[in-house]
């Protein structure tokens, strides 16, 4: 009974291990209207190099180029390491929404490119952003 305890007690411990802080990158900002989407105006956006177990966050706007109201519906991303969050807000001709990529390097190694498909009300097709990031072994 005393060894089950002290594995779990363990387990919690190494679960539980400690926070790993967010570093805030970013600034950048993307026009997008449906003539851009259209023609496939996508973007690299390149984090730079981590150490693993590093956690960045990159900030960025989408300025609707366009002539209608725009409204982000959905952002997906290829891995789970990916998260995003954005204003579900419309945003109106000439103005911008904001979103933020949070990418976790823990586990991972070498060069990292993850794809984030940005859903708008302007066109069918997705507005792309490639994240890429070196992630450096500790």
């Amino acid at each position: 009974m005393r060894q089950l305890i002290f594995t779990c007690l363990a387990l919690f411990f190494i679960g539980c291990g400690p926070t790993r802080p967010t570093t805030n990158i970013g600034g950048a900002v993307f026009d997008i209207s449906a003539e851009t989407l259209e023609a496939k105006a996508d973007t690299l956006v390149n984090v730079g190099a981590l150490r693993s177990g590093e956690v960045i966050r990159y900030d960025a706007r989408l300025r609707n180029v366009g002539t209608e109201p725009l409204v982000i519906t959905d952002i997906t991303t290829s891995c789970g390491c990916t998260s995003v969050e954005y204003d579900t807000k419309p945003i109106p001709p000439g103005g911008e929404g904001a979103f933020s990529l949070r990418f976790d390097s823990r586990g991972m190694w070498g060069i990292q490119l993850k794809l984030i498909e940005i859903r708008t009300s302007a066109s069918q097709r997705p507005f792309q952003v490639m994240m890429q990031a070196e992630v450096a072994e500790n």
